[in-house]
């Protein structure tokens, strides 16, 4: 594995952050503590507004007009609109455990299922699912990028369904950003990490990431 340079962190702007996505000029970061959704200037990390949004937040990603924010335990993604903090769609999956990250593919939303290890590419219009990739149980957020899927996770892992929890298997662990190919799941890279990011979003070239146990946001560059 090769291991990501981290080449700037800031304090985040609330004291949970997880999804990350970037509109093109503005980076946009969900907070699952403080309910909302803050907009920074990647430039200083500084937040310069915040939208209101309920619910346990989890991923989040821009398709170029709109927010789309994962609820964890819900089941369910929420269309924004940010100029309004209207919510003026939801997709509901059921069945597909909780939803840990959120990814636009220019045509296709992507969600991650963090208890079932699957990457699902659904219709955002209606909520179709489209096509369901195998990943490692336990990601967090998502990406997409240059033609690529980028999430983040830790293993090794186990999901105990008696008491709905994840859990090491042995005494090693370990943190990993991955980089999938979209047609088949395939592995293409592994970037070795020291926590799992549930937030993920590329900035031009630049991949930012949120440590939600650091409380904080890094920008980082691949070696």
């Amino acid at each position: 594995m090769t291991t990501l340079t981290i080449v700037q962190s800031f304090a985040a702007p609330g004291p949970g952050p997880v999804g990350l996505a970037w509109d093109g000029r503005f980076l946009w970061n969900a907070d699952f503590t403080a309910g909302k959704i803050f907009r920074i200037d990647p430039a200083t990390g500084a937040a310069t507004a915040s939208l209101v949004c309920p619910g346990n937040l989890s991923g989040l990603a821009w398709d170029g007009r709109s927010l789309w924010q994962s609820l964890h335990d819900g089941s369910a993604l929420t269309r924004i609109n940010p100029n309004t903090n209207d919510f003026d769609q939801t997709i509901t999956l059921h069945d597909e455990g909780w939803l840990s990250g959120v990814a636009w593919d220019g045509e296709r939303l992507w969600v991650a299922s963090q208890q079932h290890g699957h990457l699902l590419a659904l219709n955002r219009e209606n909520g179709e699912i489209l096509h369901r990739l195998t990943i490692p149980i336990a990601p967090g957020d998502l990406a997409w990028h240059d033609g690529s899927l980028w999430v983040g996770i830790a293993f090794p892992m186990r999901f105990d369904e008696r008491l709905q929890q994840f859990e090491w298997e042995g005494s090693e662990q370990q943190y990993a950003l991955l980089q999938i190919d979209p047609a088949n799941g395939d592995e293409i890279s592994r970037y070795s990490l020291d926590f799992l990011p549930m937030g993920l979003a590329w900035v031009n070239d630049e991949l930012w990431l949120a440590h939600a146990g650091a409380r904080k946001l890094c920008r980082a560059r691949l070696d």
